[in-house]
């Protein structure tokens, strides 16, 4: 089963005068030998942006689109993606509160290759 390692989330450049910050989520995957040599296998990533908010349930704050990457040959594929997003996103905490808190959830999902199929030929025949 392939594993998320290293997730990390960094903000590079915060715009105070356009309200808007700039982050980014990089991780690596690591891939086992049955993994690797599956013809055909790639993986869709889902990597979501959270406001943590305990002891009340943590916010979604956005949804990265998503993405399919195939399996290296090597096992490990680094990924790394980028936003900028306007402030009003990620201040899930609002007003008095001074700091907001945001993590990274990454989801990566097998999409397996398609199967064959074919079609025979008709018999005609009254059965």
């Amino acid at each position: 089963m392939a594993s998320v390692t290293n997730p990390r989330l960094e903000l590079l450049e915060h715009d105070h005068r356009n309200r808007t910050a700039r982050l980014r989520v990089s991780y690596t995957a690591l891939f086992n030998a049955v993994e690797r040599n599956m013809t055909g296998l790639r993986y869709v990533e889902a990597i979501d942006l959270w406001g943590q908010d305990s002891p009340d349930p943590d916010d979604h704050l956005y949804r990265f689109s998503t993405e399919a990457f195939p399996v290296e040959m090597d096992g490990t594929v680094a990924r790394s993606r980028t936003v900028t997003l306007a402030d009003e996103i990620l201040d899930e905490d609002g007003f008095p509160r001074p700091t907001d808190e945001v993590y990274a959830r990454i989801r990566i999902t097998p999409v397996l290759p398609t199967g064959a199929q074919a079609r025979t030929n008709v018999i005609e025949h009254r059965f």
